[in-house]
């Protein structure tokens, strides 16, 4: 299938620009051999996003495991949207005596969700990736490009 002109992939910097500039996204642990998807408010430092949580499946399953973490946006008065995907480590922090790791604490993290998010958990990014387009349906058959 030929790429369409309309999608754009996104830059390194421009994915990390996108993070740093919002706060809600989704985090994807696979959980006895199934993927779960949890929204989470974050914070994005260098190739590293952070999460505040509480005792739960993400603290019990996520740690030491390899995470997905993905945001996006579309405006339906333009069709456009775009998407980034972190993909790395997942590590508790809530402890850790390193500089990075309470300098990754010290980052605004703030939950809409209800409850005390006394836990930190870390994502060092392995992998980054993004790309914007303009929606709109397309035949099939009918590719653009």
């Amino acid at each position: 299938m030929p790429a369409s002109r309309n999608i754009q992939t996104l830059s390194d910097e421009d994915c990390w620009s996108l993070l740093r500039t919002h706060n809600l996204g989704r985090l994807a642990i696979v959980i006895d051999d199934r993927p779960r998807i949890f929204p989470m408010n974050y914070a994005a430092a260098k190739e590293t996003v952070v999460f505040r949580t509480e005792p739960g499946a993400k603290l019990q399953n996520g740690p030491g495991s390899t995470v997905c973490f993905e945001i996006d946006e579309y405006d339906q008065g333009t069709s456009m949207a775009w998407s980034v995907v972190v993909v790395g480590l997942l590590k508790d922090i809530t402890d850790a005596t390193d500089e990075r790791s309470r300098s990754l604490r010290r980052l605004a993290v703030e939950s809409v969700a209800p409850g005390q998010k006394l836990h930190w958990l870390a994502l060092k990014a392995d992998e980054v990736s993004g790309r914007s387009f303009r929606g709109g349906w397309i035949a099939p058959g009918h590719y653009l490009g």
